[in-house]
């Protein structure tokens, strides 16, 4: 069984080095580069989705306008206040404890479409941040938007209440030098949820977070193989039991948040432009979806389980 691979630690510096200074060099923005990535190439991913240079008019901050491309809150948390966010030449200031998503709060879709779990897709977005700080926890990483309180990843033939999904980390800060990545399968009962999530998942090979970086992942149903992608070099991937067969059965969204350990530094995560691709249905979905209907939960009692937003 195939677990995680990590490129020979040479050759993987002497990429980072080489794109890292380039995508520095030139300040190119993602959003407005029409071409197809090779993470994307690589999976069949060609047809775009949406590619958007963030603006801060584009955020909702109520969480419930319908067709808006970001919004300012997480089903389990609320929305968060707009002095929260600033305007940025090249994109949108999310302050610590911030974050934007793209479905409203009651998770339903917003404007940009959702990352069909049935579907080889491609995406990434470019960030950075005002300060290399330990205790900075800058995050890039998509959901499936049938993880909420109406507890619609509940699968017919699972136990009552039994919940599985996807979640799939495109980046983590302050977990070393480099970028982290992490595909998690989450299975249980609240709150006893358990999860599988791939090793290794940290490259020793510094990266520096104020500049301009972008980071992105690759997901193949047919495989269930999930690739990672920084500055446009493949730096890791990871596949079964990581990525878990009821991620064809999902569709996904991003979100990008500015956490922080222990909140005793300020710092501010900007957030250049996303792009998303995707190809045809390799996978037929099975099954009829959730159980039941299951009743909404308590708000305050359905926190993320992995201590984000």
């Amino acid at each position: 069984m195939r677990t995680t691979t990590f490129l020979p630690v040479w050759l993987l510096a002497s990429l980072f080095v080489s794109a890292q200074a380039s995508a520095q060099s030139d300040g190119a923005l993602i959003c407005q580069d029409a071409s197809i990535p090779p993470g994307a190439s690589q999976v069949g991913a060609l047809q775009p989705l949406f590619r958007d240079c963030p603006r801060v008019e584009d955020v909702d901050f109520t969480g419930r306008a319908d067709a808006r491309k970001y919004y300012a809150g997480f089903y389990s948390l609320g929305v968060k206040n707009r002095s929260m966010y600033d305007t940025a030449e090249d994109g949108v200031v999310i302050k610590r404890g911030a974050l934007l998503t793209t479905v409203k709060t009651d998770s339903t879709p917003g404007g940009f479409p959702l990352l069909a779990g049935n579907r080889p897709f491609y995406i990434e977005a470019q960030t950075s941040i005002s300060s290399m700080h330990p205790d900075n926890f800058p995050a890039i990483w998509l959901m499936p938007i049938e993880h909420n309180l109406r507890m619609e990843d509940v699968y017919e033939g699972d136990p009552k209440s039994f919940e599985r999904w996807f979640e799939l980390d495109i980046d983590e800060g302050g977990f070393g030098p480099g970028g982290h990545h992490t595909a998690i399968s989450w299975s249980g009962i609240y709150p006893q949820y358990k999860k599988i999530q791939n090793p290794n998942p940290t490259s020793k090979v510094a990266l520096d977070r104020t500049r301009p970086n972008v980071f992105g992942v690759s997901y193949d149903p047919a495989t269930l193989t999930v690739r990672w992608w920084v500055n446009g070099q493949q730096v890791l991937e990871a596949t079964q039991p990581y990525v878990p067969e009821i991620a064809r059965r999902q569709n996904f969204y991003l979100i990008v948040s500015a956490q922080s350990r222990k909140n005793v530094n300020d710092y501010q995560m900007k957030f250049m432009g996303v792009r998303a691709f995707a190809g045809e249905a390799t996978v037929q979905r099975t099954g009829r979806g959730p159980a039941e209907p299951a009743a909404r939960a308590n708000a305050n009692s359905k926190a993320h389980a992995k201590g984000k937003p």
